[in-house]
């Protein structure tokens, strides 16, 4: 029997392949076609990601603005380089009149002494708002070096190197307020470049006249002058030597 059953069964599965040839070869002829398809199409490009290496950024800071030094107690001040004070005397004489070419003659004060020119000033007062006019001058200072009269023909004046009179040479300097103080005024020229030369001078402040000296060797001629008393008045002249200044 089970012989008999296998033989029934191989019988029936040849039956079947001969009964469905057309569709297994229909079936072939598919996956071939398929194959041959799939072959043809070129391979899809590998997608690369670049990822790049960040930067390290470092921050920097905008450049600090230089502080300007301020003082703490009322006066007027030169201010060097802003960096630095030094208070300013009062001479106890005002600056004349431009039409005037000289003032009287005053005792100059020691000090201050400044390193250079390019100067500018601190005007500290309580008042300041209506003491300090729009606009203000540095005047030129010069030494009386010698006298001639009908005395004695170019002495030397007793006075000598402290003695000194205002002289009508001026550099104006403009008035700004000093933001957050209004107490206080900054004084600066309006030309950049302008440099003091070594020498005498003083800052002229409505009926007030307050000396400085810019260190170096004096040069300027206008810090010299000579003084001739005759019968029918007094003159002045630059001085005529060299290095009398």
């Amino acid at each position: 029997m089970k012989r008999t059953g296998a033989i029934l069964l191989a019988a029936g599965a040849i039956v079947l392949l001969i009964s469905q040839r057309d569709h297994i070869a229909a079936l072939r002829r598919l996956v071939s076609s398929q194959a041959q398809e799939i072959a043809l199409v070129p391979p899809r490009p590998e997608t690369t990601i670049t990822v790049s290496k960040p930067e390290m950024v470092t921050a920097v800071a905008p450049p600090l603005k230089p502080t300007r030094v301020l003082p703490t107690d009322y006066g007027v001040y030169a201010l060097i380089d802003d960096k630095s004070l030094a208070e300013l005397n009062s001479t106890g004489v005002m600056a004349p009149d431009m039409r005037v070419a000289i003032s009287p003659e005053f005792k100059k004060p020691d000090r201050p002494h400044l390193p250079n020119g390019r100067v500018k000033f601190i005007v500290f007062r309580r008042d300041a708002a209506h003491a300090i006019p729009e606009r203000v001058e540095v005047r030129v200072v010069a030494k009386i070096a010698r006298e001639f009269s009908t005395d004695a023909a170019g002495k030397t004046l007793n006075g000598g190197d402290d003695v000194g009179v205002i002289r009508n040479f001026a550099y104006p300097f403009r008035v700004s307020p000093i933001p957050g103080t209004p107490e206080m005024h900054e004084l600066h020229t309006g030309d950049s470049e302008l440099e003091l030369a070594p020498g005498h001078y003083v800052l002229s402040l409505g009926t007030q006249a307050y000396y400085f000296q810019v260190d170096g060797e004096i040069t300027d001629p206008r810090q010299c002058l000579e003084r001739v008393v005759a019968g029918n008045g007094t003159f002045y002249a630059p001085c005529k030597k060299a290095r009398t200044y």
